[in-house]
């Protein structure tokens, strides 16, 4: 995810990849989604439909990047819900050093959010 900025409305412009298979109709395209050869299939700003998701799926496409908008107060919601899914599934320590290593990793990306 990478932030863009704080409006004058307190809302924060940002956007996050999201899987195709986790797109939901009504979701904007931040950037443009190209093919493989570079050709542009969705330009940014798109509000997305079911049949534009149809078509990102059908094409192989794997991720977009998604604009999201959200205040401050929904940011830290969303981040403490996060937070706490990851401790459900790793509980406070890993139970080796790479699940650990892995656990502090994904929290580390929560907390940039």
């Amino acid at each position: 995810m990478y932030k863009f900025g704080k409006g004058n409305d307190g809302i924060l412009a940002q956007a996050m990849m999201y899987s195709c298979k986790s797109l939901r109709p009504g979701m904007e395209l931040q950037d443009p989604v190209r093919d493989t050869k570079g050709q542009v299939l969705l330009p940014a700003g798109v509000v997305l439909g079911d049949s534009h998701i149809a078509q990102l799926l059908q094409r192989g496409i794997a991720a977009v990047s998604v604009a999201v908008n959200e205040t401050e107060e929904e940011r830290e919601l969303r981040i403490g819900k996060e937070k706490e899914r990851v401790l459900e599934l790793f509980g406070e320590t890993g139970e080796t050093a790479e699940l650990e290593q892995l656990r502090r990793l994904i929290l580390e990306r929560v907390d940039v959010g």
